[in-house]
């Protein structure tokens, strides 16, 4: 960033904390987009492994394991996607990032409870993630929180913003 980079931050009066929050906000949508992106990829490609993923935990009855296994990893797809076009300006007035964060906090509250459940279990599988690499329930419901903990951040960043006494731009 040059002079005149900062003589635009001086003379619109915005602040280093301002400026470290909207990257942090930043760095939370593009890490949560492309977390759900790439992880319902390997669940499209193979929607019969992630059916079986799906009836290993013993949850949900069997006539719905190919039912999520079909559905789920597109909404993933799109939550994903629409999570990262929210970063550009063109697509703000599309209002994308709310709807599809409050979609990824539901499946992420639903993943916790039934990755809770596993754990509790002793249950030894594949976490079903899609990510390619076997994990254990354990250390998916810990990358799970922090997500959680992400989308929160991203869900209040108004409110955030006001605590630490930062202007909200619309």
């Amino acid at each position: 960033m040059g002079f005149y980079g900062i003589r635009y931050l001086i003379m619109n009066n915005i602040s280093l904390k301002q400026i470290f929050l909207n990257l942090i906000l930043f760095l939370c949508i593009y890490y949560l987009s492309f977390t759900f992106i790439s992880a319902s990829l390997d669940k499209i490609m193979d929607p019969h492994k992630f059916s079986e993923d799906i009836a290993a935990y013993g949850i949900t009855p069997n006539w719905m394991n190919n039912i999520v296994a079909i559905i789920l990893p597109w909404i993933e797809l799109f939550c994903g996607i629409f999570l990262f076009l929210s970063l550009f300006k063109k697509f703000r007035n599309f209002k994308l990032l709310d709807p599809s964060n409050n979609l990824i906090i539901g499946m992420l509250i639903w993943f916790i409870f039934i990755l809770s459940i596993a754990t509790i279990q002793g249950l030894d599988i594949d976490c079903g993630c899609g990510l390619g690499e076997k994990v254990t329930p354990f250390e998916r419901l810990v990358e799970d929180i922090v997500l959680l903990i992400i989308s929160f951040i991203i869900k209040f960043r108004g409110k955030i913003k006001f605590l630490l006494n930062i202007k909200v731009q619309a």
